[in-house]
């Protein structure tokens, strides 16, 4: 089994054995359900043809983003400490986000800058997850992040396939049932983005270079 699969597969295996990784999530799949409600109950009308109203949709999107980012943040910490046998604590990860929000944030941009091109996917993946697991600055971490795909290149091709693949079919599976469709779509949707989260940081745990003899 390569480490992209076997890092999936223990993703999975991590987040059935501690469904606490999953409460991080729970705030911005809450905001996402409630403002697709009320994109069904104020709809925007066409004359004959009725519409769910997509300004409500798109608002509820980028709250539910910003705290499914910060979600996001804690749960590879959470995960890191689950990995490594220490106790998870929603409060301990929740300072630790927090303490290092200026960081993250400029790590978050740097990443969104390479997400743009399809080259540079797989180096954005990785720089939030090396930021808070090392606790470098935003620099620091898109340099290591660049180091560890360049590394291990193939492994790291599989992975992000993989993670776009299912994501694609699970989220977008749903689109086509009338009204349900988009709220079993959503939910879906920041599940698997919590599971593959969590088998990054298995993944990159399994493959960074063992750190310098004291």
């Amino acid at each position: 089994m390569s480490k992209s699969t076997e890092s999936i597969s223990k993703g999975i295996d991590i987040s059935m054995k501690n469904p606490i990784l999953f409460v991080p999530y729970a705030v911005p799949i809450f905001i996402q359900l409630v403002f697709n409600t009320l994109a069904y109950l104020f709809p925007i009308r066409y004359y004959f043809f009725e519409m769910p109203n997509p300004f409500i949709s798109l608002f509820g999107s980028f709250i539910a983003a910003i705290l499914g980012f910060i979600a996001g943040c804690m749960l590879v910490d959470m995960t890191n400490d689950a990995i490594n046998n220490r106790p998870i604590d929603l409060r301990k990860s929740m300072n630790l986000v927090t303490s290092k929000i200026g960081t993250l944030i400029v790590a978050a941009i740097i990443a969104a800058i390479c997400s743009i091109t399809l080259i540079l996917l797989p180096i954005a993946m990785f720089i939030i997850v090396i930021a808070i697991i090392e606790g470098v600055d935003a620099i620091e971490s898109t340099r290591r992040a660049i180091n560890f795909v360049i590394k291990n290149l193939s492994e790291v091709i599989i992975f992000i396939v993989i993670v776009i693949v299912v994501g694609a079919i699970f989220s977008y599976g749903f689109s086509f049932i009338p009204i349900i469709g988009s709220f079993i779509g959503a939910i879906i949707s920041w599940f698997l983005n919590a599971i593959f989260t969590i088998s990054a940081v298995c993944f990159y745990l399994s493959l960074r270079a063992p750190p310098p003899p004291i």
